[in-house]
Order: C-alpha cells, then structure tokens, then sequence
C-alpha cells in the first residue's frame, strides 16, 4: 500500500454480531474454523409442508435497558431488532475503542427487518396509560432505527435507515464507505438487525419454492435444494484508512472499494436474478478499488443454496474472475447459519474480515461436489469444501470480494484487503495501569474477568491495553483499576489483593480535589528518586527545585537524590516488616536538619507539580507543619527561591533551640493532654484518634511512660528538636524578622490554615503567621475539618500519613497516597499509578497522553457485559418464543431487581476475624470493611500495627509475632494467618521491639 491508495481506502476498526449460535465475534470465528452448522432443529411436524428448523440468535427476546438509560416501559414497546440493534453498535463502537461522548462526527446507517411485534405489544398492552398508535410506531418501525441509535448513543453524524432486502446490510456498508470518502463524518457504521420475535420454529416449503424441503442449505453443491432462514444481528465500524493509522487504531481489514447496482427489468421477474447485473456490480467494485481479479483470493458469495440464484452468481463470478490467473476460492456462510435476510450481507461481510484477520478460509457447511453445469464453467473458481490456511500471493496483500443480492435486484459487492503491518510495542517491565468501567457492579465483575483472561492470552500486549483503556473508552459510572507491572502478573494483579475497586458512582462532573502536603515524620533519603529515575516529568520538575536547595545546602540535597538515584530498588507485594516496626518512615542516620527540610519540600513541590501537569489541579491546599510551605508556594503566597530559602533558615534556627523529643499517640489530643508533664506540649492535633507531643528528651520519656501506664499505645517520633513549642519561640521570632523582607502575595488557591484553623482565601500570609507557624500547636485535624466541609477528594503530596486521620474525621472522605512509604516494596511509578486509578475511580480524570512514557497504541478489547433482562409482553402469541439460551459468561439473563447485599463487616466468622474486622473500622475510619482490603493501601502504619498486635495478644493471651500478622495485609488473609499460627504452634512468641518507629 501507499499513500495514495490509502486516500481512497477506509479500515474496518470495529465489529460486532449476533447470530445463529454465536453472540460475539470470537464465537462466531470458532464456528466457522470448525464448520459448524449453527442452524436450529426440532423433531418433524406434522404439516407436510413445514420444516421445523430456523437460525435462531441467542436471547432474541432480551434487553440491557439499563445501559442505554430507557425505562422499562419503553424497553416493553420497542420492537426487540431495534433493541439488538442498539445493543451491536454500542458493541461494535466499544470495540473500535470509540468514546461515546467523543467530539467525532459518527454517521450511522442501519436497516431492520418486517416486524409483526407492534401487532402484538399493541394487542397485549392495550388501554395501559402512554400505549397508543404514536407510541407504537416511534418504537416499532424501522424509520426510526437508524435515529434511535444515533439518540441513545449520542451520534451526530448522519443517520439513515437503510433497506434493499437481502442486501440491506451491504448496501450499509456501500453508503458508510462512501460517506467517509466523501469527509461527510469522522466514523461510519454500518448496522442491521433482521430477527423475528417470537422466533418462528421453522418454514413452509412447499414443492417449488425456495426453501429447503430438508432443512439443510448447501449452497453451490450438487444437493442443493434451497435455502433455510434465519436470524442476525450486527455492526462495523468504519474509518478512513489514514486517521486510522494516524490514530493508532487495531484495523481488522480495510475496504479497498465498493459498488452497488440493479438488475432493472432486464430479468424473468421482481424476484428474479441477473447474471449481468451481478458481473457488473463486481466489476465495477474492482474498478473503484483499482484492482483487477488477479488481485483477489477469495470470494464470500452470496450462496443462496437455490439452484437457480447458485446457478446465476456462479456464472457470474466465473466471467469476472476467468483471467484471475490463479485459483479463486468461494464460500458461503448460509450453509452454516442458513439465509439471514436484510442480515445476510453482515454474516459474510463478517466472515471475510475474519478470515483474513486469522489469514484463513473457513468450509462452507454441507458442500461436497459442484453440479456438472458448474463445475463445467468453473475456470479458477474452487469452491470451499474443507477449511484451508491462506498463503499470500508474492508481492501483494492477501484480498476478498463479498458479494449480497437482494430480492428486487439490488447488488452490492465489497472488495476487501487485509490490514496493513502494524507496529509492534516493544516489550517493557515497566508497570501499568488498566481501567476498568460499566454501568453496573455487576458487569463490571464479568468485565474484570474478561479482561483478565484477554491478557493472559496476550501478555505481551499489556502496555496498549493500558493505553486503550485510558484513552479510548467510555466512562461509566461503576469502575475499577488495576496496576500490572510485567507481564508475568497480569493473573496476580487482578486478584482480590491488589485489584482497587470503587463501588457506587463516578459523577459526570469531576470531583474538586485537594492537596495534602505532608511535614516531617515519615521523610526518608531520596524520596521520589526511583520515580525521577524513570518519569521524565516528575524528573524535571525535581531537578529545578533541587538546584536551588543544592546552593542551600553546598550540593547535599542533589548528592542524596543523586545516591538513591543509582541504587536499584527491589521491588514486591510485601511490606518490610523491619523497617515497619523499627524504623518506620524515619531516616536510617542522622542528617543535618537544613538538608532534610529541603529535600522533603524539593519532592513535595516535585510531585505537585507533576500532578497539575497531568491535569490535577487543586481546588484547596492543606498542608502540615513544614508542609504548609510548599503550599504558599502552589497558592502563589511567595516563589519557591523565596520559601526555601526560608525553609533553610527555619531549619537552621531550630537548631539552635537545644535537643527535643516527640511523642505518637494513639488518641485525640483532649483525652490525654492532662497527662502532660512538665516541658511537653502537644505539638499536633492530627485527627479524631491522633495527636503528637512535643519537648524535652527527658520529660517526653516520662510521659511516654505515663501514658502506656494509663493504657495508650505510644511511638517515639524520630525527631531531635522540640517542634511545635514555646521552646522555639526565640527562633521563630528571628524567622518573622528575617520574612519583613520577603514579599508575600495573597493566596491564590485556598489554604486550609493549620495555625489559625481558618482559610487563607485571598489573604496574606504576613511574616507573624509563619513565627506564629513554627512554633503552635499545628491544628491539622480543625483545618482538614475545614477541608471536609467542601470537598471529599484529598490527595496527599508526599510521605505522610494523613489518610487514616482524614478517614477517622469523616468515612466517607477519599485521601490518596501518591509516594510509598520507606517500608513499602512497592515502586514510586507503582505507588503514583495506583493513585492516578484512585482517583479516576472517583471521578478525576488523568491526562494520559503526558503520562504516557513508551510507545503504545490502541487493541480491540473484549467488549464489556450486558446484564439483559426479558422484555416481552406476558401472553405469548400461539407460537411463542423458543427458549433462550442460557447466560453465557459475558451475558446474563437477568438482574438482581434489588441491590445485593453489602459485603459483611467482618472477616470469616472467628472472634480473631471480628477483632481484626473491628480495628480495620476504628483505626481507619472506616464504615465497612470486606475481606480483600488491605490494612497498608487504607492508611494503616506502623503505630497502627504495633496496636493490632498488641490487641491481639490482649485478645488471645499469646504474643502473636509481628511476621504472621503482616504475613497478609488483606482483612482475611490476616485473620487466616494468626487463626493457623494459634491453631499449630506452641512455642514461645518472639518479642516485639520497640525500637524507632515510624510516626
């Protein structure tokens, strides 16, 4: 192919069916790689004449309302072909990796069959309120199919109804084409849903007439004696062939040129074939694509498996193909699924893209020898009795005619090519994250495992499925996420452990968002250094502050990023548990102060900016203790020189202020601030069940005593200077006098004060707020009140542990982490990843070009579950529907009318499992909490840990070691691993350090 040709090509880039036997396309291949007859039959009847066989489509008589937001009502009335029909083009549109609510021009051109259903539904329904003749005929005849369909999906090309009989479907396919070469829209579909409900359990044939007297269509073969009909549904969508690679969009196969014409009167009658008008018809298709029928392999016929209509279309193509110079092959899927009327063009329009996506020709049921007549005239043509590999002809891409002839003459005749080479994403261990949507939780489940298995069959394709999901399909409300980080975990990722799932509803709008910036605490060396290592963006934002902090600190900041740059990072599904319970979040040696203050603000500053580049962008700003810097600085308040110039100077000043201690506490600050002793303050209100003393070593460590003594859980802070205390108010009056210097500019963005407790909106941060600021009481958990009564979406920019204290102060809050903690195995990309997949299950949406670091592009992927309900009027007619098929696992037959129930509260039935399910909920500040969530991803910490387990030997009576307890991090797993480790060991426990914790 060139360029040029590519002008006048278009590419199939979506499909979609519903046939005898099949409900998806991959059902429809495998039917046709086996040759199977799809055809339905029933035991002899009595009419001499009726032949109890039909191509029946599953569920003929089933709906998804839900999806497409109709009312029961409406669904009840709507004639069930116009339902499929809505139903296969949303399909063909989710697999073209089509946004509903994209700004493309989508043109759509669909025909529907006779329908008897407005008689029925008209006589069932008869006197209800809104049942009358306008009603009945908006829902029911085929003038509206195209319309309805561009309505509900909300289409804004053209939309045209289109009926030309037995070559309806290809006459669609004939205007979608043109249509785009004509730039009349961005994408075209074309569409046809022919199914007759209630379903008829056969046919009369009487001597003479086109139907098979046996109920067996063989088309083109020596036994042929008529046809069998049949049902079908189905949609493709079309795309210039040049945007479609521009795009990156999966092409199934591209449409080289197409041609339609009429027999006229030069015929035996209306019903009558012509031989010429056929010959013509392809001909001119040819024509059109610049080929000639040496170009072509492969014929999809029309194939009627009528002596007469076999006996015209095969002299046709033998005069068109006669000069072919090599063999042509033919075949006809009639035999399989029998004669599907307005539908019939689909079914074999379907199975050439097929055949040549798979580079294979399927047989043609039933056939086993040519009549003499035709084998007489045959030349080239060899007709398809066994299934056969499909070796391209040298030099030139493997081609396929498709041919459909309808009653009253109208011909049409496609010339389709394979899909040119596309480019192959290279293999990458980086991880990514997959999104997951649908209308209900549960599609969504059957979506999950749906996709679960596509990529365990493609591993190697991980990356554009990350890519599709993200950027080409559409959101609904109820979603999930799930990050990937090598093909060898795609199983793993989805199992219940690691797969975040966000039940309820994503709103239209995005949800405002909020920035929680973190202070000292749970700070270690190079923060952020492995995703600077491996994001561009997040590199460039960070080496700019750190250029300036270097100046500060004669290069110190830079050379500790630069250390942990060049240090690998090993990653894993497991917490270290040494560092947990030991270190924590704390720095493994001391450093000096000025450079740890720096380094912190250099990877929160980093961070947030990475996040407003990737289209997250801050309604408000909350930041704790040093924190609250790096958000006068997002705010506008002063430039980022400014403040870390003042940051330096502030830590510098606290330096001088004498050795101090901090104290963690589990429990709000008015509960234990009576057992304060001398030189100890608090020095943080964090939240409902959180707060932290401040003061000297020696009366820190008296207190700590006191208030385990009275039943606390305690952990000291790593920290060596009394933060937060009037034992630094002689620095903190320098820092004021240094900042009358420093110009200030009022906040741009609200700031959530943790000084005053009140907004900074619009006002100046003077230089006696922040001498007021180093040395008060931070009122974290007044100020994320603040916060709470205006937002529910908080992000937390840097390594902290706010999400559990926003959690206690209000359940229903969303605080998201977007950097691991220093015990965390996990990696920074993984860690930000997931927080991107929050927050999108919520409703915030990401920019994912800018995220985007390797090539990708976009795959078709399964497409998502409907959940279709019966809807069909309660008094059958006489010869009501036949049965439907039974649920498949991308389809159910029903809905739960009423919600199922919530998960339980607590772990599976044991006193352990509902202590465990009791402290998830407390400590938290959770609701509920199921089985699969896991205690690190929620907000748990190590003071959190040291409680569990302390609780659990208060519990037992057995000190249950820390290794079984975090064995799993998920509810379950944790209750299932103290209840075997009781059940099969009596030795001593191992005794639990105390050492350094993490605050």
């Amino acid at each position: 192919m060139n360029a040029l040709d590519d002008e006048d090509a278009v590419a199939v880039v979506g499909l979609s069916v519903r046939l005898p036997g099949c409900d998806s396309v991959a059902r429809y291949w495998s039917i046709l790689e086996a040759g199977e007859d799809s055809i339905t039959r029933r035991e002899a009847a009595t009419a001499a004449t009726f032949v109890p066989a039909y191509g029946s489509v599953p569920g003929p008589g089933h709906f998804d309302r839900d999806r497409f937001g109709i009312a029961a009502s409406e669904a009840l009335l709507t004639d069930p072909q116009q339902r499929l029909l809505l139903e296969a083009v949303d399909e063909a549109l989710t697999t073209a990796n089509v946004d509903r609510a994209g700004t493309m021009a989508v043109s759509v051109y669909a025909g529907v069959g006779h329908s008897d259903y407005e008689r029925w539904v008209g006589s069932a329904l008869a006197g209800r309120p809104g049942v009358d003749a306008q009603s009945l005929e908006v829902t029911n005849r085929g003038d509206y199919a195209a319309t309805r369909v561009a309505y509900r999906l909300g289409l804004q090309g053209a939309a045209v109804t289109v009926q030309s009989a037995c070559s309806t479907a290809l006459t669609a396919v004939h205007l979608a084409v043109q249509d785009l070469l004509g730039r009349g829209s961005d994408l075209a579909v074309a569409a046809v849903s022919s199914v007759r409900v209630p379903a008829p359990g056969g046919y009369d044939a009487p001597l003479g007439g086109i139907g098979s007297p046996d109920g067996v269509c063989r088309p083109f073969d020596a036994a042929a004696s008529g046809s069998v009909p049949g049902d079908g549904v189905g949609a493709v969508v079309f795309k210039r062939l040049a945007d479609a690679v521009s795009d990156g969009d999966e092409i199934w196969a591209v449409v080289r040129g197409s041609a339609m014409n009429n027999d006229g009167s030069g015929k035996s009658g209306f019903a009558g074939v012509d031989a010429a008008a056929q010959t013509e018809v392809i001909r001119a298709a040819l024509d059109v694509a610049g080929l000639g029928p040496g170009d072509i392999d492969y014929v999809e016929a029309h194939g009627s498996g009528t002596r007469i209509g076999d006996s015209t279309e095969w002299s046709a193509l033998a005069e068109v193909f006669a000069e072919a110079g090599h063999p042509v092959h033919v075949g006809a899927v009639k035999g399989g699924l029998g004669h599907l009327r307005e539908a019939a063009g689909l079914a074999g329009f379907a199975k050439a893209v097929l055949s040549l996506r798979h580079r294979r020709l399927a047989a043609t049921p039933h056939f086993e020898r040519l009549p003499a007549d035709l084998a007489a005239r045959s030349g080239p043509l060899r007709p398809l009795g066994e299934a056969l590999d499909w070796t391209a002809v040298p030099g030139r891409p493997r081609r396929a005619g498709v041919s459909a002839f309808g009653l009253g003459g109208t011909n049409c005749h496609v010339v389709l090519e394979e899909a040119p080479v596309a480019p192959v994403t290279p293999p990458s261990q980086d991880p990514e994250l997959l999104l997951l949507s649908s209308h209900h939780s549960d599609a969504l489940d059957v979506d999950l495992a749906a996709l679960r298995d596509h990529l365990g069959e493609n591993p190697s394709r991980i990356a554009d499925a990350a890519w599709t999901t993200q950027t080409a399909r559409h959101r609904y409300a109820h979603r999930a996420y799930a990050v990937v980080r090598s093909p060898d975990e795609v199983a793993g990722a989805f199992g219940s452990d690691r797969l975040r799932i966000q039940r309820g509803h994503a709103t239209a709008d995005a949800p405002e968002v909020v920035f929680v910036l973190p202070g000292l605490g749970s700070h270690y060396p190079g923060m952020g250094a492995e995703l600077a290592r491996t994001d561009p963006l997040f590199a460039r934002h960070l080496q700019g502050v750190v250029a300036v902090a270097d100046t500060l600190t004669d290069g110190a900041v830079g050379r500790s990023f630069a250390t942990e740059l060049a240090r690998p990072h090993r990653q894993g599904d497991r917490v270290d548990l040494r560092a947990l319970l030991r270190r924590g979040g704390s720095a493994p040696a001391p450093r000096e102060l000025r450079e740890v203050h720096l380094s912190l603000f250099c990877m929160e500053h980093a961070m947030a900016r990475t996040l407003m580049d990737l289209g997250i962008r801050p309604a408000a700003l909350l930041g704790h203790s040093l924190g609250e810097w790096v958000a006068a600085v997002l705010a506008g308040v002063v430039g980022p020189e400014e403040a870390m110039a003042a940051v330096a100077r502030r830590a510098d000043l606290v330096e001088t202020a004498g050795p101090g201690a901090m104290l963690s506490v589990l429990a709000a600050a008015e509960e234990v601030e009576r057992y304060a002793v001398e030189d100890t303050w608090i020095a943080a209100e964090n939240g409902p069940g959180h707060c932290v003393f401040s003061g000297r070593p020696e009366a820190v460590s008296t207190l700590a005593g006191r208030l385990r003594a009275a039943g606390f859980t305690t952990l000291p802070v790593d920290a060596t200077h009394p933060f937060h205390t009037p034992q630094l108010a002689g620095a903190a009056a320098l820092l004021g006098e240094d900042l009358r210097h420093v110009d200030l500019a009022p906040a741009r963005i609200p700031i959530a004060s943790s000084v005053l407790g009140t907004w900074l909106d619009g006002k100046v941060p003077e230089p006696g707020y922040w001498r007021d600021h180093m040395v008060s009481r931070v009122r974290f958990r007044t100020a994320a009140g603040l916060v709470l009564s205006r937002h529910r979406i908080l992000v937390e920019v840097g390594p902290g542990t706010a999400r559990p204290w926003i959690n206690q102060a209000d359940p229903d809050a969303v605080c998201v982490r977007t950097v691991r903690r220093s015990y965390e195995n996990a990696g920074d990309r993984q860690v930000l990843l997931e927080a991107l997949g929050e927050l999108w299950v919520h409703g915030v949406e990401t920019d994912w070009p800018r995220l985007r670091r390797g090539p990708a592009r976009r795959v078709s992927l399964p497409p998502r579950a409907l959940l279709r309900r019966r809807y069909l009027p309660d008094t059958e007619p006489p010869a009501g529907p036949w049965p439907t098929r039974p649920a498949t696992d991308r389809q159910a037959e029903s809905v739960p009318e009423t919600p199922a129930p919530a998960p339980s509260e607590e772990a599976p039935g044991s006193t352990v499992g509902q202590f465990l399910a009791h402290r998830f909920r407390v400590l938290l500040g959770l609701r509920q909490v199921h089985p699969d969530d896991d205690f690190f991803h929620l907000g748990g910490d190590s003071l959190m840990g040291v409680h569990l387990i302390a609780g659990l030997k208060e519990l037992t009576g057995r000190a249950v070691p820390s290794s079984v307890v975090f064995a799993s991090a998920t509810l379950g797993g944790m209750t299932r691993e103290v209840q075997d480790w009781l059940a099969t060991t009596e030795h001593e426990p191992e005794p639990l350090d105390h050492g350094s914790p993490a605050s």
